[in-house]
């Protein structure tokens, strides 16, 4: 098992991640590695970086491109330097297991494949918990399967046979330029082989998520599938692998592109193009739909069969009518994108949404029955405005009556304030609404919710983050047991994270707050602050973030105090402080959905600060609660946990 490796690596404008990269990669139990990484033009220090390493790492090569061209060709020049028999691809911000090349390596050799694949695992760089999505390949290991995989298309996860990919080069210049590589790859290989129990980690950076620019971008797409069916149309299974690659790549497309798009008009014109290049595949008369849909995850299938009706109805409607005017297109055009409108709802918040829905619901909401319990809402933003919509949708759609709505803008740089005039001036007539514009921007998040508690008039406070959504009865029930027990100071509910485009990645936030496996969490209840606080919050924040609670309005004024310090973990210290005072209730329903995406402040604050500050609020526990030695024990192995999945080496209670 000595057969040479070549890793390729394209870099651009990669200072704070380059080092960790090359690192797991040198840190291989397979030692016979080259490593080629190609600078694509930066404008910071990776390549000193790279130059640097390389004097430590003799098995590194570093190479630089005149001017940004591209991962592409980035990965094509290196494949003409490489001398592996197998190539093997890192993008430059994440990283590998320390056998991962071992075993793929060994797989390779004892099944005589000419590609050997791996799981791939997508983290957040700040990240403590699990991994938030992985995927691995489906039932038998077969190409098919192997390409029914929705990450097969990425290089990243595998190890090629170099004369294979030296045939399917990557497609410079356009998007999703991987598909015309890989898969084409993967079907005209002799063999393929899937090995599990090591990972790729894909790390979800502060900036990937993609702008708006980016997004249209996208729909160059086509020519890299285009470039793919033109490779794998000699293949005697074609029509199969048609299905699974537009089923992944063009139909989830308009789940990417559209419901990004704010202004209606834009929405129209991207939708009328999704529906043009689904024509043009016809992909409605492919017979191996049905097969696909049974192959893919149970609780994805639903989403699939929506699809398939969808082309379905279209296919009835084409031979139905004649289509020989423009009237005649542009009516089935309008009946297509009914069906699909009906089959965007599927997501777990309303999409699509205009300023006059929010109008009907403040309507709805002024003619409730206000109870005894008066709830202010308090929603502070900072540049969220392709968020804020769905936001205020969920809020005004609550089943429990709003008392109040108050809005804070933190001197947002996006179009937030236009927007936000907009919707109040539709709202105010029906529901009691303020405005609260910041002309320069605080620094502290928690100095919005110091001045949104100021601000309030009612019984209990919501600070809904203008970035996350909520169930419509996510009030209604944790409301509820406060009208028996007006002693509960925090009411919150179960959270489940959701993506940039409203879909559900993580469906439960109580595997990663029950970090001891205690099941407390496992059904409602309402327990004593001070208890909670000894039993379970005295050694990690229980409260996944703000939006999913409500808290009993009274003077904060000293804990805001102390929390204004603080940069990422000043929440936790909040509701400890809060928790003293009186009673928690917790609901066991995720109806809190909270939006994890690259704007997130988690994901902008250093993890040795954030250790800081964990450690900090030990502190600030200790003068709450007596600590015996089980609590100091398990304070300790939580110090040991982060210090090394946030690789921040010997602790200080360690180095003492």
């Amino acid at each position: 098992m000595d057969k040479l490796i070549t890793v390729i690596i394209p870099c651009y404008n990669i200072e704070k991640y380059i080092e960790k990269c090359i690192e797991s990669i040198e840190k291989q139990t397979y030692k016979n590695l080259e490593i080629i990484a190609v600078d694509d033009g930066s404008k910071d220090t990776t390549v000193e970086k790279l130059h640097k390493m390389q004097e430590k790492y003799p098995n590194l090569q570093v190479y630089q491109n005149s001017e940004n061209k591209g991962a592409a060709y980035s990965r094509n020049f290196a494949i003409q330097k490489a001398k592996g028999e197998y190539i093997g691809f890192v993008d430059s911000d994440d990283y590998i297991t320390s056998d991962y090349y071992e075993k793929l390596i060994e797989t390779a050799e004892k099944e005589n494949a000419d590609i050997v694949a791996t799981d791939i695992e997508i983290v957040y760089e700040n990240s403590a918990n699990e991994p938030i999505l992985s995927r691995a390949c489906l039932g038998e290991v077969t190409k098919f399967n192997l390409v029914n995989n929705g990450l097969a298309a990425s290089p990243c996860n595998k190890i090629i046979k170099k004369e294979l990919i030296e045939k399917y080069p990557f497609l410079e210049g356009k998007i999703n330029e991987d598909v015309a590589s890989i898969l084409p790859a993967i079907v005209n290989a002799k063999k393929v082989a899937y090995v599990q129990g090591i990972k790729y980690f894909y790390v979800q950076r502060e900036n990937s998520v993609q702008n708006e620019e980016v997004t249209l971008k996208r729909l160059e797409m086509f020519d890299s599938i285009d470039t793919c069916f033109e490779r794998i149309k000699e293949d005697k299974n074609f029509k199969k692998y048609q299905s699974a690659i537009l089923y992944q790549q063009v139909l989830l497309l308009y789940m990417v592109i559209i419901p990004k798009q704010n202004d209606y008009e834009k929405r129209q014109e991207l939708l009328n193009i999704f529906m043009e290049k689904q024509e043009k595949y016809e992909l409605y008369k492919n017979k191996y739909i049905g097969q696909f849909i049974k192959e893919q995850p149970k609780k994805e299938r639903q989403f699939y069969k929506d699809m398939a009706k969808c082309l379905k109805r279209k296919e009835a409607e084409l031979a139905n009518e004649t289509i020989e005017n423009k009237d005649s297109m542009n009516k089935t055009k309008e009946k297509i994108k009914d069906v699909i409108r009906k089959i965007t709802k599927r997501t777990v918040i309303k999409r699509y949404i205009e300023i006059k829905d929010l109008e009907k619901l403040a309507k709805k909401q002024s003619k409730k029955k206000q109870e005894d319990i008066k709830i202010s809402v308090v929603i502070p933003n900072y540049n969220y405005e392709n968020f804020l919509m769905p936001r205020i949708y969920s809020i005004l759609a609550q089943t429990e009556k709003i008392h109040e709505l108050i809005i804070l803008d933190d001197c947002s740089k996006d179009n937030s304030r236009k927007l936000i005039d907009n919707i109040v001036e539709k709202i105010s007539p029906y529901i009691k609404v303020q405005k609260i514009y910041n002309e320069e921007n605080s620094g502290c998040a928690f100095k919005q919710w110091k001045k949104g508690f100021a601000l309030a008039t009612g019984d209990y406070v919501w600070i809904a983050e203008a970035d996350d959504c909520c169930d419509k009865t996510l009030l209604k029930n944790i409301v509820k047991p406060i009208k028996q027990d007006k002693n509960i100071y925090i009411s919150y509910a179960d959270t489940a994270f959701i993506n940039a485009w409203d879909k559900i990645i993580l469906p439960t936030i109580k595997p990663e707050i029950d970090i001891r496996k205690t099941n407390h969490w496992e059904s409602d209840f309402v327990d004593n602050g001070l208890e909670e606080i000894k039993n379970y919050t005295f050694l990690n924040c229980i409260i996944a973030n703000v939006s999913s609670c409500i808290i009993k309005r009274d003077n904060y004024d000293d804990i805001f105090e102390k929390i204004i310090e603080y940069k990422q973990a000043g929440d936790w210290l909040f509701y400890v402080s809060v928790m003293k005072k009186g009673n928690i209730a917790f609901c066991n329903k995720p109806l809190n959905y909270y939006r994890l995406h690259g704007n997130n402040v988690t994901s902008v604050t250093k993890k040795q600060k954030h250790f800081d500050e964990i450690v900090r609020i030990h502190e600030e526990i200790r003068n709450m609660i007596e600590m015996t030695p089980w609590h100091e024990e398990e304070i300790q192995k939580r110090y040991d946990f982060l210090t090394r999945v946030w690789d921040l080496g010997e602790s200080e209670n360690e180095k003492n």
